[in-house]
């Protein structure tokens, strides 16, 4: 079983233009499947599924399953001489 983040099917679906009816279909699968996945109602699926989805998504199955680490913060060491304004 492999667990798929609802947000990122979402994100990934909207970005090829594609309902969700369109994704059941292309899935062969009832469309409060596909709408339970995005509200995360449902996140453990099989291997194979997230293959499908990956596959008509075009993106990759890391994108479906994981969100990427956010940056490292950046710290910047201003002094009051250096602000634009008088503070």
């Amino acid at each position: 079983m492999a667990k798929v983040d609802g947000a990122l099917l979402k994100a990934a679906r909207e970005r090829v233009f594609m309902s969700r009816e369109e994704l059941a279909e292309a899935l062969a699968l009832n469309v409060g499947v596909v709408v339970g996945l995005e509200a995360s109602e449902r996140t453990e699926v099989r291997e194979n599924l997230v293959e499908e989805l990956a596959q008509i998504l075009f993106v990759s199955r890391a994108e479906l399953t994981s969100h990427p680490d956010p940056p490292e913060p950046v710290r910047v060491d201003l002094r009051p001489e250096d602000l634009p304004y008088e503070v």
